[in-house]
């Protein structure tokens, strides 16, 4: 396998994760301002010796997909 083709195959996976991701939040009922939604994101960089994948999402994707509950507070 070249790396174009390393290349094309980090893109289509990129793409399949963040569907699925899409699709779990809302199946779930867990996209109500849509900000997670919106923030899913992966990009495929060359390096040295190849490419790397990265994602990107809001910082509480983690706990979201933990399953973590609670609710939002303001600090004043």
């Amino acid at each position: 396998m070249d790396l174009k083709e390393v290349k094309e195959s980090l893109n289509a996976f990129g793409k399949y994760v963040i569907q699925q991701a899409r699709t779990k939040l809302t199946k779930g009922d867990k996209n109500v301002s849509k900000e997670l939604y919106d923030s899913l994101s992966y990009d495929v960089d060359k390096v040295a010796k190849g490419y790397k994948i990265y994602f990107e999402m809001e910082d509480y994707a983690m706990f979201q997909d933990r399953g973590v509950k609670g609710q939002r507070v303001e600090h004043r």
